[in-house]
């Protein structure tokens, strides 16, 4: 698989950076990803990338988790038991091949709960990259 099977967003140099942070964070993180329809990979244009990636780093960090019937909660555990265990895979796999976490605790994982990670730079060597990780992983390509 590669990318191409993936819901991508794409973010062009002339983009308003705040609303498409503020979409990037709902495509790809309502229902904590875990949708067929979840943003699963983020263009992102070179000259606006290092802008972008901060400020999407700082709406994620804003989100409340905790259980789905608490008010307010845009983050909750995952309901399948090895879904913590491949995205950690998924975001090693990205750290060994050149990308970090670029927010706060992100990828931290707490039995089946995962906090999201914003990963950048991703590239075509990472299974960010070429496979859908349905769950709170953002990963950012520069274009």
């Amino acid at each position: 698989m590669d990318w191409m099977q993936k819901n991508a967003a794409i973010i062009t140099s002339k983009a308003d950076i705040k609303l498409a942070v503020q979409e990037t964070v709902l495509g790809s993180l309502s229902f904590n990803g875990q949708r067929c329809t979840a943003l699963k990979i983020v263009f992102v244009h070179r000259s606006i990338a290092d802008a972008f990636v901060a400020q999407l780093s700082a709406e994620v960090n804003k989100l409340k988790f905790g259980m789905p019937w608490e008010p307010g909660i845009a983050i909750t555990p995952l309901p399948e038991p090895n879904k913590p265990g491949y995205l950690k895979e998924c975001i090693d796999n990205a750290m060994a091949n050149g990308a970090k976490v670029m927010n706060e605790n992100g990828g931290t994982t707490v039995e089946s709960f995962v906090y999201p990670a914003v990963v950048y730079p991703v590239n075509k060597a990472m299974k960010l990259y070429r496979e859908e990780q349905f769950g709170p992983v953002i990963p950012v390509v520069p274009f």
